[in-house]
């Protein structure tokens, strides 16, 4: 399904802004987004890309420590629950996002768009 609808998520380490992360195409598990990256971001990509390939059974462990380290979450523009369970694939410009809403930030998510309807 394509986004025309620009949603748009804020990429936090911890509580911080790294980038934002605008939907380009939603492919259930798998969301394809432009990054548009803060300077921090670029620090960090390294690490996302060494964690992907670990993940994969091309490194070791450390690679996907280091990524669970850096406390990525999201954050939709619009407001609503932090996504803590978050994996970025990084490809150039764009990001791969796979995320997984726990039950109580899902059940926050519906009660707030159903506010907003």
């Amino acid at each position: 399904m394509d986004h025309d609808d620009g949603t748009v998520f804020v990429l936090l380490r911890g509580r911080r802004p790294i980038a934002e992360l605008q939907v380009l195409r939603d492919d259930f598990p798998r969301t394809w987004c432009r990054i548009h990256p803060l300077p921090e971001f670029e620090e960090i990509r390294p690490l996302l890309a060494e964690g992907w390939e670990a993940i994969h059974g091309r490194g070791g462990l450390w690679p996907i420590v280091r990524v669970k380290l850096l406390r990525l979450r999201l954050r939709p523009d619009y407001g609503g629950p932090l996504i803590r369970k978050v994996l970025l694939i990084p490809d150039g410009d764009q990001v791969v996002l796979r995320y997984r809403y726990g039950r109580l930030a899902t059940w926050r998510l519906l009660r707030q768009r159903r506010r907003a309807m």
